[in-house]
């Protein structure tokens, strides 16, 4: 029970982002990294290209990679944008969720600024508990 706390603590840490990596020539592309990196299980980059690669040493990446496959086995088939909310000068908040057959469900949530050269993620978290992410907006 301690190891599955641990992993939920985990997924539950909020990710502050804005770095050179957290930015996208548009928001398509921002969209199709999001979703591949999401739906493949592909943590290292998604946490690395999304700002965190500051945060964690190589060995802490892989500790955390490690719990976050663990505590989602499975890829994820389908998508959806559940709720995006403009909030004003470019800056927005969007919620994503990815699911699959075996019904395991993960929630992303993005702090997002639209500038005239690319879009920016100023924040992200990635979680199982789809309340932690509705209580954002």
């Amino acid at each position: 029970m301690k190891l599955f706390s641990f992993v939920l603590t985990l997924i539950f840490l909020p990710f502050v982002a804005w770095a050179e990596d957290s930015r996208f020539d548009s928001y398509d592309a921002y969209e199709r990294f999001i979703d591949d990196k999401i739906m493949s299980r592909d943590f290292i980059p998604l946490i690395n290209n999304m700002g965190g690669k500051d945060e964690y040493t190589p060995e802490q990446m892989r500790g955390v990679n490690a719990q976050l496959l663990n505590a989602m086995p499975f890829d994820f088939t389908d998508t959806a944008l559940i709720k995006r909310v403009d909030l004003g000068n470019g800056f927005s908040q969007e919620m994503r969720a990815y699911w699959n057959k075996r019904t395991s469900y993960v929630y992303f949530y993005a702090f997002l600024h639209q500038t005239e050269d690319d879009l920016i993620v100023l924040k992200f978290n990635l979680n199982t508990n789809s309340e932690k992410i509705f209580g954002k907006f």
